[in-house]
């Protein structure tokens, strides 16, 4: 990664122009321009190494709830203060018992089903699904008794 050795503006200038002592304002006006490109290709390298940055894409009813509580912040702002308040709560992600208890109940129906399939034919594929099914209602299970 190459480093940004300039310390200014003025310190490039007299870099880019030491061998041209008397440069045209067209010459300069270009060192310029080159010099913020440098710069602000390192200042943008170095802030995504201390900084994460998502994209997030939201459809338009999400939108439409965002522009209706945002208030007078941005939609930026809102969202960084979405996120923080998140992070900030002590509270536990809110579950919904009464869906996870309808998918619970249908995968007991599932086990029965491989259970009788297993009572009429013997085979090792049946007893591997009916096992990862058992694993998978021990985890539906530790989320009803949060």
């Amino acid at each position: 990664m190459e480093s940004f050795s300039f310390s200014s503006l003025h310190d490039y200038l007299d870099c880019a122009f030491k061998d041209n002592p008397n440069p045209s304002w067209d010459e300069i006006k270009n060192a310029k321009k080159e010099y913020w490109k440098i710069y602000y290709k390192h200042y943008r390298r170095e802030k995504r190494i201390k900084r994460k940055e998502f994209s997030l894409g939201f459809y338009s009813k999400q939108l439409q709830l965002i522009h209706q509580k945002r208030g007078d912040k941005s939609v930026s702002q809102f969202l960084y203060d979405a996120v923080n308040r998140q992070l900030k709560s002590q509270e536990t992600p809110h579950v919904d018992t009464e869906i996870i208890s309808e998918v619970h109940q249908q995968l007991r129906t599932l086990i029965n089903l491989v259970e009788e399939s297993l009572d009429n034919e013997v085979s090792d594929a049946l007893e591997d699904v009916l096992e990862r099914f058992d694993k998978l209602e021990d985890n539906f299970l530790q989320l009803l008794n949060l």
